[in-house]
C-alpha cells in the first residue's frame, strides 16, 4: 500500500471528525482571506486613482491621522504653483455623505474645480463633466448611479441639498465609481468649509525618487505646517486602509490560535485511538521518521483541504459583498492572486503547528509499550 494511500484512508475511516475539522478551518482562513482581499482591494482602488491621474505628492495638513479631517486655505495653490519642480497643482475637498433611502452610508463626495487634473482618468459614461459655471451639478460614479437608480437630468438630494445628475462617469478607482463629483465652491460652502481644501495634488517634473525627495522638502520648508506625501505613502499611511490590515492579521492570529487547536485536537484523538497500530508499525519496521511523517501528513492533508475550501468560501464572500449596495462601493470584487498564496500558506502553517506534538509523540513510541496498550 503507498504512504499517500494510507494516509487518505486513515482520514476517510474518521470521517465526520475529518470533515469537522476541515470545516472549522476553512472558516478560519476563510475569514483572512476575505479580510486580506478586501484590505488589499482598498489599497489598489486608492492607488489607481493617483496612478490614473499622474499624482506624484499629496500635499496635507501635517500630523493629521485621517485625511479626510485635513484642511488648508485654498489660496495655497499659488504659493505650491511657485515652488521649483511644480508642474500642477490642484485642491480637491473630499466628505462623506449618506444616502438614507437607498441604505448607503459614507459614501465619497469630491469637491473639484472644472477642468482641473482631478478629472483625468475619469471616462464620462453619460452626459457629460462638470464645466465652468455649474452650480448644483453632480456626476455620478457608475456604482453609485447604478445603486440609487439615477440618471442623467435626474434630481438628487445630497446632504439635504438639491443637486441635477448631469453625467456618469467611469474610473479605474473603485472609490472613485462609488462615490460623485460636485463643484469644489458649492460642496466647501454646503460643509461650511469656504476656503479650505482637504489638501492638494501635485505632479513634479522631473519626478525620479531623488528629484521628489528634493522637492517633498522644499514644499514643507516653504509653506509651514503642511506635510507632502508621495502618493503611495499617502496610500498605505491611509488610516482606513490601516484600520482594514489590522483588523485582517488580527484575524489571521485567532485563525492560527484556533485553527492549529482544532488541528492539534484531531491529531492527538487520532495517535491515542491507533496507538496498537502504530505499536504495530513499529514492530514491522518502521522507523521513528516514518511514523512521523505518517502523522504530520494527515495533519497537512486535512490543512490543504481546510485552506482550499477556505479560499473558496473567501472568495465567494468577496463576490457577494462586493454586489451588495452597502459595500459595493468599498469592497471589489478582483482578488489578488497574493491572497491565495495566504489561505495555502496559512492552511500548511495551521496543519503543521497542530500536528507536530501529536507527530512527535507517536513516533516516540516503543513497540512494546504501544501493544500493550488497551
Amino acid at each position: 500500500m503507498r504512504f499517500t494511500t494510507l494516509i487518505a484512508k486513515n482520514l476517510v475511516r474518521r470521517g465526520v471528525r475529518t470533515i469537522l475539522t476541515v470545516v472549522g478551518l476553512s472558516i478560519g482562513i476563510a475569514a483572512v482571506v476575505a479580510m486580506l482581499g478586501i484590505a488589499w482591494g482598498f489599497e489598489r482602488s486608492f492607488l489607481a486613482i493617483n496612478e490614473a491621474k499622474g499624482i506624484d505628492l499629496m500635499v496635507v495638513r501635517a500630523g493629521v491621522s485621517d485625511k479626510l479631517t485635513s484642511s488648508l486655505d485654498e489660496s495655497l495653490a499659488g504659493e505650491l504653483q511657485r515652488i521649483p519642480g511644480v508642474r500642477e497643482v490642484a485642491g480637491s475637498y473630499m466628505d462623506v455623505v449618506s444616502f438614507e433611502d437607498a441604505n448607503l452610508v459614507s459614501v465619497l463626495v469630491n469637491g473639484w474645480e472644472p477642468g482641473s487634473i482631478l478629472f483625468r482618468g475619469i471616462r464620462i459614461l453619460k452626459g457629460r463633466a462638470l464645466v465652468a459655471g455649474d452650480g448644483r451639478a453632480a456626476v455620478l460614479g457608475r456604482v453609485l448611479a447604478m445603486n440609487l437608480g439615477k440618471s442623467v437630468g435626474d434630481s438628487l438630494d445630497v446632504a439635504g441639498e438639491k443637486f441635477q445628475v448631469v453625467g456618469i462617469f467611469e474610473s479605474d478607482s473603485l472609490f472613485e465609481n462609488g462615490g460623485l463629483i460636485v463643484p469644489r465652491s458649492v460642496l466647501q460652502k454646503m460643509m461650511g468649509r469656504e476656503g479650505n481644501v482637504t489638501g492638494f495634488v501635485v505632479m513634479a517634473t522631473p519626478n525620479d525618487p531623488i528629484s521628489l525627495e528634493a522637492l517633498r522638502k522644499r514644499i514643507e520648508a516653504t509653506i509651514p505646517g503642511v506635510a507632502a506625501v508621495p502618493s503611495r505613502d499617502y496610500v498605505q499611511g491611509d488610516i482606513r486602509i490601516r484600520m482594514v490590515k489590522a483588523m485582517a492579521w488580527t484575524t489571521s492570529a485567532i485563525a492560527l490560535v484556533l485553527g492549529s487547536i482544532g488541528v492539534l485536537n484531531t491529531m492527538m484523538m487520532t495517535v491515542f485511538e491507533r496507538t496498537v497500530e502504530i505499536g504495530l508499525l513499529r514492530a514491522l519496521g518502521w522507523r521513528r521518521k516514518r511514523v512521523l511523517a505518517l502523522i504530520l501528513g494527515e495533519a497537512l492533508a486535512l490543512g490543504v483541504a481546510g485552506a482550499i475550501l477556505g479560499v473558496l468560501l473567501g472568495y465567494a464572500e468577496i463576490q457577494i459583498l462586493s454586489r451588495m449596495p452597502t459595500a459595493s462601493g468599498f469592497v471589489s470584487s478582483d482578488f489578488p492572486p497574493a491572497v491565495i498564496g495566504v489561505g495555502l500558506a496559512l492552511g500548511v502553517g495551521l496543519s503543521l503547528l497542530g500536528g507536530v506534538y501529536p507527530a512527535l509523540r507517536g513516533a516516540a513510541m516503543q513497540p512494546t509499550e504501544a501493544l500493550r496498550h488497551e
